[in-house]
């Protein structure tokens, strides 16, 4: 009689213990998959093997001057000056070499995941703090711009902090929580301008909603909001001098398209893994926003929305309308990179997506989205052609001779290469024959559209007497249609045939051309 009893007791504790072990076993290879991933999106963020392009070049620039002149050249740079001055202090600690500075804002793009994931949680429990993590790990666009010397990296870290300073606000108001609020909301507009449209969305959409509902918190919230105004106007001088005189000249306004098309650049832009990815995201993120009911692989959607992902995509969607519409109005070129503050919301919105799935069918989608995320992203991180000054620059030094005179037409390419080149050389830039080392976007357009290209050849030959004339160049730059061409024609007339060293290349984001003019020949007696 035991017999039967003990083995059939034995039988199913032994099941029961075999499945809870197998449970476990699964959960601890997933964990240990998740840590290799989160592993790989840190070390893509210290990897950046190409050499400074023109923007970072130039932020490079800006922060090795003195403190005291920083201001100035911002004024002329049409930059806000967080970043500047963090990497001031950066460069004096720890150096101004091109890993160095790059160094700062992996550290920004790092210090994102930990605080991606507790959004996440905040937002949709413990599978959308891991959701949240992983995509932030793979994001191609996370990554890229943690590889660069510029503040994008920032604002997508602030950017979170502000999420979760507000919602700390919201469910527990007090003076310390609406101080660091204000502070938080000043950061984020000193980093980037286009804060500045994401702070008016969530600002207006906060007292939308205390209207409506009566909420006093909400109103304070935005009041709270506005005070970070007050650490903004020191700056303020600078920014309508700015507004003014700098703008961006280089580039034309973009449609309301780029609302779409902005999600193919977060996903890594053309090629198979990121078109995937960006489909991806999409629905996720309508899935974050409108799912309401889950049972097994049955979804139901309410178009209306559901919180708290209906609020996230609103901000998303019309912080970018607002961007665009403005860039329209009043003729502001449109970058992706400008689109860092709502990809951290847009990110956030698609973990939603993944908490609100069932984990069947959950957790291959994200495994999915990880795989196109790394796919795309470790080939930006390797990403060589950024821009072709370090093959220009080891051609001057090879073939240059101390006191040759080196011409940059664009001023644009000045930066990134002259940074490569000895003090023996003189460089200058066309049309206004000052230092290469930054750009003076100051009326830009109408300083190029009055230059005389004939005229600076003639001086600028006059100036190197019998050293050699080497013209870094390149064609299409906006505002300066045929004019480095007509320079090279006056050089060639007054020189004979140029010395062609290095042919521009299209596979580079910032290509350039490197041609040299010997003396004049000495006049006959």
């Amino acid at each position: 009689m035991s017999a039967d009893v003990l083995g059939g007791s034995s039988v199913d504790s032994m099941g029961q213990a075999d499945a809870g072990a197998e449970t476990a076993r699964v959960r601890r290879w997933w964990t240990a998959a998740g840590a290799v991933v989160v592993a790989l999106g840190v070390a893509l963020r210290v990897q950046s093997p190409s050499a400074l392009w023109l923007d970072e070049a130039i932020s490079v620039s800006i922060s090795g001057l003195p403190l005291r002149e920083i201001n100035e050249a911002l004024r002329q740079d049409g930059a806000p000056p967080l970043y500047a001055l963090l990497l001031w202090g950066w460069q004096r600690l720890v150096g101004d070499t091109v890993v160095d500075v790059r160094l700062l804002s992996a550290l920004f793009g790092v210090a994102a995941l930990p605080v991606a994931a507790v959004a996440g949680a905040r937002l949709a429990g413990r599978a959308g703090g891991v959701a949240a993590l992983l995509l932030f790990a793979t994001s191609p666009f996370a990554v890229y711009y943690s590889t660069e010397a510029r503040m994008y990296s920032l604002v997508v870290l602030l950017v979170l902090c502000g999420f979760l300073v507000l919602d700390d606000y919201l469910r527990r108001p007090s003076a310390a929580r609406g101080a660091l609020l204000a502070v938080v909301t000043a950061t984020l507009a000193l980093s980037h301008y286009w804060s500045l449209f994401l702070i008016a969305v969530v600002g207006g959409g906060l007292l939308v909603r205390a209207r409506r509902t009566r909420s006093t918190v909400d109103a304070r919230a935005a009041a709270w909001m506005a005070a970070g105004g007050l650490l903004f106007l020191p700056w303020l001088p600078t920014f309508l001098f700015q507004l003014e005189h700098t703008g961006t000249p280089w580039g034309t306004p973009a449609g309301f398209t780029a609302v779409l098309t902005t999600v193919y650049e977060w996903s890594g832009g053309t090629g198979t893994a990121p078109r995937l990815l960006a489909m991806v995201l999409l629905l996720l993120a309508g899935v974050g926003a409108t799912a309401t009911a889950v049972s097994g692989p049955r979804l139901e959607l309410d178009l209306r929305g559901r919180p708290p992902g209906r609020g996230l995509a609103l901000v998303v969607l019309a912080t970018l309308v607002l961007a665009l519409a403005v860039g329209q109005l009043t003729h502001a070129a449109f970058a992706p990179r400008y689109t860092s503050v709502v990809l951290p919301l847009f990110l956030l919105l698609a973990a939603v997506g993944i908490a609100r799935l069932s984990r069947s069918v959950g957790t291959p989608v994200l495994v999915l989205a990880v795989a196109a995320g790394l796919t795309s992203a470790v080939p930006n991180a390797f990403y060589t052609g950024k821009t072709q000054a370090a093959m220009v620059a080891q051609a001057l030094r090879a073939e240059a001779l101390p006191g040759d005179v080196v011409v940059y037409c664009p001023d644009q390419l000045g930066p990134a290469t002259s940074r490569l080149l000895p003090s023996s050389l003189r460089q200058e830039t066309y049309p206004t024959g000052r230092s290469p080392a930054r750009v003076d976007w100051t009326d830009y357009e109408q300083r190029n559209r009055g230059a005389d290209p004939v005229a600076f050849a003639r001086k600028v030959s006059a100036r190197a007497g019998d050293r050699a004339v080497w013209l870094v160049s390149n064609v299409g730059y906006r505002t300066y249609e045929g004019q480095c061409e007509a320079l090279a024609q006056e050089l060639t007339y007054m020189r004979g045939g140029p010395l062609e060293l290095v042919e521009a290349e299209d596979q580079y984001f910032e290509p350039a051309q490197l041609r040299g003019w010997a003396p004049p020949p000495s006049p006959r007696t």
